[in-house]
């Protein structure tokens, strides 16, 4: 113990003796720990456990399948998830939740907020429960004993302030009076998003229903039963209906994921290349770090051989310079963690692709004990990292040798040594310039896309209407005809519409349809298009133009004949080389016979998700198709924003507890689309310019050494007749010699590693020979410009000096 301590203190002294390269040690290590510490907190919120039920690896999500549509997650129905439940044989619970998103009013400001519509036993599934209050009663699920429900703990403090004598407290969602009976405890955020939870009441109609696909089902598996086992017991059954219900499940099949790899599925990938992209930066700083104990040691070989000439042995020498190298990673940790609760601060400001909503995890995202813990080890193991190949390098000491020469002495190991370190910075910062290259180049892309309208000047914003308040169709029709007359008669708007969804906003509605002429498709290859309810003047306020036929009207009303405008993609794929107007489509359903409706219009392709190939799309009148959820949208003539309160005031002076939510202009839409590529893009590109200036700064360090110890070399050259040119090559060659075998190296692991990023990439392939060339021209570049500033330095050596040098 007191030999450690002696360690300890002699580490202390020594380090404060070169204080400068401490400093810059310390400096560049807390960049690299820090880095790693915060992008590790993500990591433990969203990946190592996003979820705080007990037993996760029990609980999973189910799917329904449709192979032959490429379909590999689909919500199930209400039928199948019933039989699921009552026929399987691995599972101790089942359960199922749906969107419910609803209206909160008569406390405050009438507000739109997530809700989820969920089963009896939901919370069981989860083994979750209400910290204040109870959960669901088996009845509650009956229609008519519905009218309870549950808050998360974030709406309980943001709305309620905390009130602990909620329960039994009445709350009006959708304009249905609800009891509370219980608060979830904070950090459950399951379903992502959700802000109160009520029980979904099952009716008989429901009961029997196989066509409507829109419940998500959760299930927890009994004890010592695996993944596989339980998906081959489903898919027994899933078989069963098949055959027995052909008209409805024919194609149908079903898959289970573990919940965990379920919920963080989005972005894993991400993730998981950030945290590659901040270790290959700390490998970086430890290579530099390295670099900078062989240039410390260089003037320490002296003391070392007094040392090793009183006694001390070779493992004695080590573990003393491997002290002085963990003691630097420690106080470097120990900054980095300062580091790292800046970064998360930034990230939750950030909130990329608003992951504080959709991101299960993202609340308890911060630097906890686990990270403090992951800092500590990283600190250790970089310590030792950086610390060990000099020290055993160092300690080689040629004890007669260094004597006589009076300490300056440099092995061809340590040359070595520094080129290998040069030679892995320059490969890994080149990795990390190709992935961030990549995309960079997949984020521009997705902007350079043309979304097939002009999102310029758009102000759009959400309303539901409740179907308790407006229970005809006639009425809520009624109520957006009207308020997009008010809207459009606002000065400075030059037109307004209404539509369900708004492209590039993440939601769309798809349905199956047959076409007048053509055979219907076998059950399982159904013909299926995505399609959009909207108002007369959608196609005028988006700017999407109509290449054929007309626009909707005012008379395209509810009982005047079906009619439907569609996309120029339908029209090729069903009428190619023949004009689609006048054709008949309608919606397939084996229960329902649905009116046919005549093509009036094709209008132009638009992009409902930039990084998605165009699909057949259709569009329906809102007065013959009424939805309760619209957007209102608005072309203006100022800045969207300024119009915001106006339109919000339209809204109110129709129904005054009508909440408005989603406010944003259609250029905030599109951002929004592409967020997680431009945070993950952003990102990368500061790490890779991170590891670039560290890969030069090693290859500057290593240059400039050298040039010092072949000083009097230099001098010898330029007195026997050698040019400035001369030398200036010499130490470039060498230098960038270094350069290209790293760069070599790094190209060879480039094309593996971008390979993982596939799911990452739009536009451009994981191979793209523009990014590779530019890249490595651009880190020859900054190489050569490393070498060139100690040869240049080098060129102006004066011979006399020189030769007395030493």
């Amino acid at each position: 113990m007191d030999s450690f301590l002696n360690d300890i203190r002699y580490s202390s002294r020594s380090l404060m003796r070169r204080p400068t390269l401490t400093i810059i040690a310390i400096i560049t290590l807390a960049i690299g720990i820090g880095a790693n510490s915060a992008i590790f907190s993500v990591v433990n919120a969203l990946l190592i456990k996003p979820l705080p039920f007990p037993e996760l690896d029990r609980i999973v999500a189910i799917w329904e399948k449709q192979p032959s549509r490429g379909v590999v997650r689909n919500e199930a129905s209400m039928a199948n998830y019933l039989d699921w439940r009552a026929q399987n044989q691995t599972f101790e619970k089942m359960g199922l939740y749906r969107w419910w998103s609803t209206n909160l009013t008569g406390v405050e400001a009438p507000e739109r907020i997530q809700g989820f519509l969920v089963t009896e036993n939901f919370l069981d599934v989860l083994g979750a429960k209400p910290f204040i209050g109870r959960g669901f009663a088996a009845d509650e699920n009956q229609p008519g004993k519905d009218a309870v429900a549950i808050l998360t703990y974030g709406l309980w403090q943001r709305r309620f302030g905390g009130d602990a004598g909620i329960v039994n407290k009445t709350i009006t969602l959708n304009g249905v009076t609800r009891s509370v009976i219980g608060v979830m405890p904070q950090g459950f955020n399951y379903p992502s998003g959700a802000e109160v939870l009520a029980p979904l009441a099952i009716t008989p109609e429901m009961a029997r229903s196989r066509q409507l696909h829109t419940y998500y089902i959760v299930g927890r598996l009994k004890p010592d039963v695996s993944l596989a086992r339980a998906h081959a017991d489903l898919d027994t059954i899933a078989a069963r209906l098949e055959k027995e219900y052909a008209e409805t499940n024919t194609g149908w099949g079903v898959v289970v994921y573990p919940i965990v790899e379920d919920a963080v599925r989005l972005y894993k990938t991400a993730v998981l290349v950030l945290m590659a992209a901040v270790g290959f930066v700390l490998l970086i700083v430890c290579a530099n770090v390295a670099n900078l104990m062989l240039a410390r040691a260089a003037g320490r070989q002296k003391e070392m051989a007094l040392r090793a000439a009183l006694g001390a042995g070779r493992w004695r020498l080590v573990r003393q310079l491997l002290t002085e190298s963990v003691m630097l990673a420690l106080v470097g940790g120990a900054l980095g963690v300062l580091i790292a609760y800046w970064s998360v601060d930034l990230l939750r400001t950030l909130n990329p692709g608003d992951a504080a909503k959709f991101a299960p995890g993202w609340d308890r995202l911060g630097v906890n004990l686990p990270v403090l813990g992951f800092n500590m080890g990283l600190s250790l193991l970089s310590g030792l990292l950086f610390g060990l190949a000099p020290a055993w390098q160092i300690s080689k000491t040629d004890l007669n040798g260094t004597l006589k020469e009076g300490g300056r002495q440099t092995s061809s190991g340590s040359h070595r040594l520094r080129g290998l370190l040069v030679i892995s910075e320059v490969a890994l910062s080149l990795m990390l310039l190709v992935s961030a290259g990549l995309l960079m180049r997949s984020f521009l892309s997705l902007l350079a896309t043309k979304p097939g309208f002009d999102p310029d000047n758009v102000m759009t914003m959400r309303l539901t209407l409740p179907v308790t308040k407006y229970k005809e169709e006639a009425q809520r029709a009624a109520i957006y005809q009207e308020l997009v007359r008010r809207v459009q008669a606002l000065p400075d708007v030059e037109s307004a519409a209404a539509v369900n969804y708004l492209p590039l906003g993440g939601s769309n509605s798809s349905n199956s349809f047959l076409v007048e002429g053509i055979p219907d498709p076998p059950p399982g290859q159904e013909f299926v298009g995505r399609y959009r309810i909207c108002t007369p003047d959608y196609f005028r306020t988006m700017s999407i133009p109509v290449l054929k036929g007309r626009a909707f009207t005012d008379q395209d009303r509810s009982g005047a004949p079906p009619v439907i405008i569609i996309n120029d993609a339908m029209a090729q794929k069903y009428w190619p080389g023949v004009d689609a107007l006048g054709k008949r489509v309608r919606f397939d359903g084996p229960l329902t016979e649905y009116p046919w409706m005549q093509v009036v219009g094709v209008v132009q392709d638009v992009k409902h998700e930039l990084q998605t190939p165009i699909t057949a799309d259709f569009y329906l009148p809102h007065a013959q198709d009424v939805w309760s959820s619209m957007v209102l949208v608005a072309r203006t003539k100022v800045e969207p924003l300024s119009l915001a309160a106006e339109m919000r005031q339209q809204v109110w002076s129709l129904d005054k507890d009508q909440p408005v939510f989603e406010v944003r202009t259609m250029g905030q839409v599109r951002s929004l689309s592409v967020s997680i590529y431009s945070f993950s893009s952003v990102s990368l590109a500061t790490f890779a310019v991170i590891a670039l200036l560290l890969a030069a700064i090693g290859i500057y360090g290593v240059m400039s050494y050298a040039v010092m110890l072949r000083t009097q070399e230099i001098g010898i050259r330029m007195a026997l007749g050698a040019r400035a040119a001369d030398v200036l090559k010499l130490v470039v060659r060498n230098g960038m010699s270094l350069a290209l075998i790293g760069v070599v190296a790094g190209l060879a692991g480039a094309f593996a590693l971008t390979r993982l990023m596939q799911s990452l990439l739009f536009g451009v392939t994981p191979t793209d020979a523009v990014t590779f060339a530019v890249v490595t021209f651009g880190l020859l570049l900054i190489a050569l410009l490393a070498c060139y500033i100690p040869a240049r330095r080098a060129t102006k050596i004066d011979p006399l000096v020189a030769l007395r040098y030493e």
